[in-house]
């Protein structure tokens, strides 16, 4: 079998067109209510284009990186491509079996990780679920590929795959145009609050970042380059934000530019985080400002804090972070804060705010 078709036996399961092998079993599943054939098509035929049966396996990053690197290059004229640079270092992971379920040896491993836990998003490895070398034609896994097509057929099949193989939830596009794409933005992308809820319910991660090139802005797209030693992309700091799809890799960003309410407050109930800030340091509300939303006005009631009411009058504390051109924290001049970039912006709509 040459490569080309072996990159794309997963779309015998599920098509580009919405067909596949797959999809008689969802609809006798939805028809019948009985999803036992599904199920074991699950076992018998796309487990095996997971790692571990579906447990995952942990990645480094820097392998990640690379992938999404030499994509880039390979559409860039030799005189334009950049090679990763930075060094990976060693993959601790290397002389640990993983298709095992021996909880110590991860245990250590993951003790070892410098910044592998929540609270440091530098991470240098990534639990992946479906085998990168069955990925689609856009770095999609199968979940990924039922949620682009996005029909009821489809999004049910997409429940069911995780709920039979739940670490698939976090499993994201591996490309350089949708890399850091996961099925929680997806699902905000389709503005499917239902699926959205299902997803946070099964521990979606809210801080996912999505880095891929075609929710860059138009301006910084030539200047994108990668490093070894971290997953986010390295761009031109200096940029207009020109184009649309430029949404703050967030999932509470996309939701924000993608004027959903309903999703933000989801989101938030969540714990995501409305401070985090994306590679050109913009938080949510920076991106409410930059696309001149009124998602700005629903972040900011979600974020106040009611001190006093009194019938019709309410005493009501606003967060600066973000807001105020002095940070908080260095007490210098904050550039990207919410003021500046409505002084100091292009767009004369940004002073009505």
């Amino acid at each position: 079998m040459s490569k080309e078709k072996e990159e794309m036996r997963m779309y015998n399961l599920v098509d580009e067109h919405g067909g596949g092998m797959l999809m008689p079993w969802v609809r006798y599943g939805i028809k019948t209510n009985d999803f036992s054939l599904l199920k074991e098509f699950f076992e018998s035929m796309v487990k095996y284009f997971m790692y571990n049966d579906g447990n995952g396996k942990y990645i480094p990053i820097s392998e990640l990186v690379m992938i999404r690197n030499k994509q880039r290059n390979a559409i860039l004229s030799a005189l334009r491509r950049k090679k990763g640079h930075g060094k990976s270092g060693p993959n601790i992971l290397e002389d640990f079996d993983q298709s095992t379920q021996a909880k110590g040896d991860f245990s250590k491993a993951l003790k070892l990780l410098d910044g592998f836990v929540n609270s440091n998003r530098n991470i240098k490895y990534r639990l992946v679920t479906w085998d990168l070398n069955e990925k689609g034609k856009m770095g999609e896994n199968l979940l990924n590929l039922c949620l682009l097509h996005n029909t009821a057929e489809h999004n049910t099949l997409a429940i069911k795959l995780v709920q039979h193989f739940p670490k698939m939830i976090n499993d994201i596009f591996v490309s350089e145009e949708y890399y850091g794409l996961s099925p929680l933005h997806q699902a905000i992308v389709n503005e499917d609050i239902q699926m959205l809820y299902f997803l946070l319910k099964h521990k979606a991660d809210v801080h996912q970042r999505c880095y891929g090139s075609f929710f860059c802005a138009d301006d910084q797209k030539d200047t994108r380059s990668d490093s070894l030693e971290h997953e986010w992309v390295d761009v031109q700091p200096n940029t207009r934000y020109t184009g649309r799809m430029y949404w703050g890799e967030f999932p509470l960003s996309f939701a924000a530019c993608t004027r959903q309410p309903d999703c933000i407050r989801l989101l938030c109930a969540f714990k995501a985080d409305p401070n985090v800030r994306d590679t050109n340091g913009n938080t949510v509300l920076h991106m409410c400002v930059i696309h001149s939303l009124p998602m700005f006005d629903v972040i900011i009631n979600i974020e106040k804090l009611t001190l006093w009411s009194c019938r019709d009058t309410v005493c009501t504390a606003y967060p600066l972070r973000g807001i105020d051109t002095i940070d908080e924290i260095t007490g210098q001049l904050n550039q990207s804060s919410v003021l500046s970039l409505v002084v100091y912006g292009v767009i004369i709509y940004y002073l009505l705010l």
